[in-house]
């Protein structure tokens, strides 16, 4: 009886003497396709960032020197890093404001609104943006707790001296390697998670503080301070501290806001007595807000709108709303926000004016005050709604503003071109000098509401010449990276047709004979004529290396299909020989397998999907093993309630409520599955049906007591969690010995399923109970439920296969008295592949997303719990930090590889080519994916809200 593979019968046979040939062959193709793989896909990863995110840094521009007098003498920057716009304006339980002083400034001195920060709402790309007017490119987040070098221009640099206290993470960024700077930091060890923050913000202060004072002994600090042009730079981390490990809504960081309200006051006082001049400007902001689970980084209004409060020198004063001022709702923020939003009444601010701005406005805004060049790189527009200026000074500034940005765009224009074989100029500006000169003629006949207008119309064009440039090579890399994918997925279904199925006997035939005879050297030779004839053209574009290597990967992948074109068409010949339902079957399975591929993209914005997927998969899974079992079993209903029971995590919010007790209770729960796992090791391996995957060896196992220390381990991180939780919250500091403790159960746990029996079941059982105690320690709340429910549908989809294998050999032993393994095997006891066998590879995506998105969002840099690191280091390591959370992600993950390779074993099938299915159904993803991503992460993070 013939047993249909992919594309074959499984009673053709192969000549013994070409099956030893066609395993060397196989092994090699492996060996050659997997470091193929590795450096493909590390290549065309790149090119997100060529494509994407280029850094729009650019060299060699002229400063532009504003033609108007500096309305400030000195500038003084207040930072709450982390502070989020809602928290700051709106009033406490009792209905008293939180920051008082300066919702009196905004009442009667100067000017307010809601700043917009552009994602990723990080500190290091919030702080340019502030400083140096411009938005790094997302890859600026690794450099994010380094002190680099200052790599860009920014306000600090033109100022004649600039004074800096704060975070040794921020600080040292922009004032490292400025000569005229004087600045200090306090310890890293300061950043202690574990305690209040507030009194990093009032280290800085005393600092600030104290140089006033020296400076009445110290003749040369009292002239320094005394010249124009000076910066004074606070950078307050209490905030951001205190949300990360309190949360927004707690009362430690509500308190902080009262905190940093403080110190701009004192910061006013203490200037204003001592200069006593009225020329000082102050401006009031945070690099990005705090979402509610106390992280950041997404797009969210909680992360992307803070507060902006500026007075003094040169600042308007406040003014009553006008329905005018609310006119242009079509316009929208860098974060996508419309402008105008109403302002929330509980803010008690709706009578006055509200400014909002982008992030990188306020740099503009710092030079105008200053009266010095706007930072060379600055994108940012100057508010005009707060500066306090005459009609043709304001010209004058919006004038410099532009003439700064309209410099980028000739130098980016004049780059391209230089390098351009075939240059497309940006036709909107090719007479921006006749605009320049009519902006001029408009001036000189003080027609300033004519200039001013034309001078808005000049800036907005060069800003979109400048995302011009920026997307210049877009189009031509998006379809040469599309094309590279394809061609590496053909190759790779070429190849696991060729390798891991049953192919009629004269199809592999005639493929041997081509592989042998026909000359393949033409389709080579072509690939590289065709690639030197692009290299040289990139060679004379002076295009950077990798435009080489993603050429270069894709004609030689697409050359290598060439290669193959005898095989294509005798498959094609031979497809269109086979009957019409074996051709619908197959294209039903590629259709549905597209489908679900496509689901899952669509999961990373709507988790709900996984709901209804594990319904509907445990009700039918369920159904089809009770029609397909002859015999009573309670398998169908097991799995059916472990699918409903993981459906329920993904209805649960991504922000993770801390409790405790749910991790405690957790632990008991791993120690009962492992509990059960254990006896049906034990007990069941008598019964023919568990003899796949339970252990029947009678030896004495080499480690009797393994089982026993694993569970003791689990229960003893449970008492961990309690103990280190409680001792943190009353003593506000991570006690040594529980850190110590913690990090030994974690380290010592993940050793021992080395030391495992060998039995498929024991195995995946010690290697459950094994990364419990690092999950478990890594849990703050309901995701360690998450960890035993996942353990309980990977032991379902086990039972699964198990159950389908083995009513399938009980019928082919009654159907023909022979077992399965007489018919067409590879080697080492593995078959070949089956259409059926596609399930293998789709539900292991499945699963390996649900792994990842069942307790929060993987899509989102925000969906991070860093309270979750707290038991093992709170004092701020940022790459420490993040290793241990991708970590906790990654356990879940192994698990579900741990599985997908079990089933592999317990089926007899190609690992391997399971797993290349795997990596081309990725790919498909990948592909979409693909095209989502946007500049500046606009959509894709915009629709992270649904989680």
């Amino acid at each position: 009886m013939d047993i249909d593979g992919i594309l074959g019968n499984r009673d053709s046979k192969l000549g013994k003497s070409s099956i030893p040939r066609r395993r060397q062959w196989v092994k090699r193709r492996e060996t050659w396709l997997v470091i193929l793989g590795v450096i493909l896909h590390a290549v065309y990863m790149l090119s997100i960032f060529d494509i994407y995110f280029k850094t729009p840094i650019v060299h060699g521009m002229d400063l532009v020197s504003p033609r108007f007098s500096p309305p400030a003498k000195r500038l003084v920057l207040l930072v709450a890093d982390g502070l989020r716009a809602d928290k700051f304006f709106e009033p406490d339980l009792e209905g008293n404001f939180r920051a008082p002083f300066l919702r009196n400034v905004i009442k009667n001195q100067g000017r307010w609104g809601v700043s917009h920060a552009r994602p990723p709402t990080e500190s290091r790309p919030g702080h340019v943006a502030i400083i140096a007017g411009f938005y790094e490119d997302p890859s600026a987040v690794t450099k994010g707790w380094k002190a680099n070098p200052v790599e860009f221009d920014s306000v600090f640099n033109r100022s004649r001296h600039t004074i800096s206290y704060g975070s040794p993470d921020i600080v040292p960024i922009f004032c490292g390697a400025l000569p005229h700077s004087t600045w200090a930091t306090y310890p890293h060890e300061f950043e202690d998670f574990a305690t209040d923050a507030s009194f990093l913000d009032e280290w800085s202060f005393d600092q600030f503080q104290s140089l006033l004072n020296r400076s009445n002994e110290d003749p040369k600090l009292k002239r320094l301070l005394e010249q124009d042009n000076l910066v004074v730079f606070l950078h307050l981390l209490g905030c951001d501290s205190n949300g990360h490990a309190h949360r927004p809504f707690s009362s430690i960081y509500l308190n902080n806001v009262k905190v940093v309200d403080h110190i701009a006051e004192r910061v006013y006082n203490l200037l204003e007595n001592y200069y006593k001049d009225n020329r000082t400007s102050y401006i009031f902001t945070a690099d990005h807000g705090m979402s509610d689970k106390g992280s950041h980084g997404d797009g969210h209004p909680s992360n992307t709108d803070t507060p902006l409060v500026v007075w003094g020198a040169g600042v308007q004063h406040p003014r009553p709303v006008t329905a005018k001022d609310h006119s242009d709702h079509v316009l929208r923020f860098i974060d996508q926000h419309l402008h105008d939003k109403p302002t929330p009444k509980e803010w008690d601010l709706d009578g006055i004016e509200r400014v909002d701005v982008n992030q990188a406005d306020i740099a503009p805004l710092m030079s105008t005050l200053l009266g010095l060049p706007c930072p060379v790189n600055s994108v940012g527009n100057l508010p005009l709604g707060y500066v306090d200026m005459k009609e043709e000074e304001e010209v004058e500034a919006v004038l410099a503003n532009t003439k700064q940005i309209l410099n980028q765009f000739l130098r980016k224009s004049q780059i391209k071109q230089s390098h351009s074989l075939f240059f497309k100029p940006f036709k909107p500006l090719a007479s921006y000098s006749s605009m320049l000169n009519q902006i001029e003629e408009l001036l000189s006949a003080r027609d300033y509401k004519a200039a001013m207008q034309l001078s808005e119309n000049l800036r907005s064009l060069a800003l979109k010449g400048l995302h011009y440039f920026q997307t210049y090579d877009l189009l031509m890399l998006m379809a040469m990276i599309t094309l590279g994918y394809i061609s590496w997925m053909v190759f790779l279904v070429l190849h696991v047709l060729q390798a891991y199925t049953l192919l009629p006997g004269d199809i592999f035939r005639k493929e041997e004979a081509v592989r042998q005879k026909s000359n393949t050297g033409k389709a080579q030779l072509c690939g590289c004529l065709f690639m030197a004839v692009v290299s040289v053209l990139l060679f004379l574009e002076r295009s950077p290396p990798l435009y080489h290597a993603y050429f270069a990967m894709t004609i030689f992948l697409w050359t290598q299909i060439l290669n193959e074109y005898k095989f294509i068409k005798a498959l094609w010949r031979y497809l269109r020989g086979r009957e019409s339902d074996y051709v619908i079957k197959l294209l039903a399975l590629g259709v549905v397998s597209v489908i679900i591929l496509e689901l899952l993209v669509h999961s990373f914005t709507e988790r709900k999907l996984y709901t209804w997927c594990f319904l509907i998969v445990g009700a039918i899974a369920s159904i089809y093993l009770y029609k397909s079992i002859p015999w009573r079993s309670g398998i169908p209903v097991f799995v059916c309630l472990t699918c409903w029971f993981l459906s329920l995590f993904t209805l649960m919010p991504a922000e993770i409520p801390d409790n405790n007790k749910l991790v405690n209770a957790s632990g008991v729960m791993v120690i009962v599955i492992g509990l059960t796992g254990k006896w049906l090791d034990l007990k069941a391996g008598v019964n023919r049906f568990w003899f796949g995957i339970c252990n029947h060896e009678k030896r004495q196992p080499r480690f009797p007591m393994l089982f026993q220390l694993q569970a003791l381990l689990v229960g003893l991180s449970s008492v961990m969690v309690f103990l280190s939780t409680s001792h943190r919250t009353v003593k506000q500091e991570l006690h040594t010995i529980h850190q110590l403790m913690n990090w030994f159960i974690a380290g010592f746990s993940m050793i021992l399923p080395l030391f495992s029996e060998n039995g498929l079941l024991s195995r995946l059982n010690s290697i459950f109970l094994g990364f419990a105690p690092p999950f478990l320690l890594l849990s703050i709340g309901y995701e360690a439920v998450f960890y035993g429910a996942l353990g309980l549908v990977l032991i379902a989809w086990i039972l699964f296969e198990n159950s389908l294998l083995y009513v399938h050999k009980v019928n082919k032993s009654s159907a023909s008295g022979k077992n399965l393994g007489e018919h067409a095997f590879l080697e080492n006891d593995t078959r070949y592949l089956q259409l059926s066998d596609m399930r293998i590879p789709l539900t292991f995506m499945v699963l390996f997303n649900v792994a990842f998105f069942g307790t929060g969002n993987f899509a989102s840099i925000a969906s991070f719990e860093i309270s979750s690191v707290y038991r093992f280091i709170t004092v701020f390591s940022p790459f420490l930090m993040a290793g241990l959370l991708i970590f906790k992600l990654f356990i879940p993950f192994l698990l579900v590889i741990c599985a997908f390779s079990a089933i592999t074993k317990l089926l007899e099938v190609p690992r391997i080519g399971c797993y290349f299915l795997v990596i081309l159904c990725s790919d498909v993803m990948t592909v979409h994916f693909f095209f989502l991503v946007s500049n500046f992460f606009r959509n894709k993070v915009r629709r992270s809200r649904s989680y």
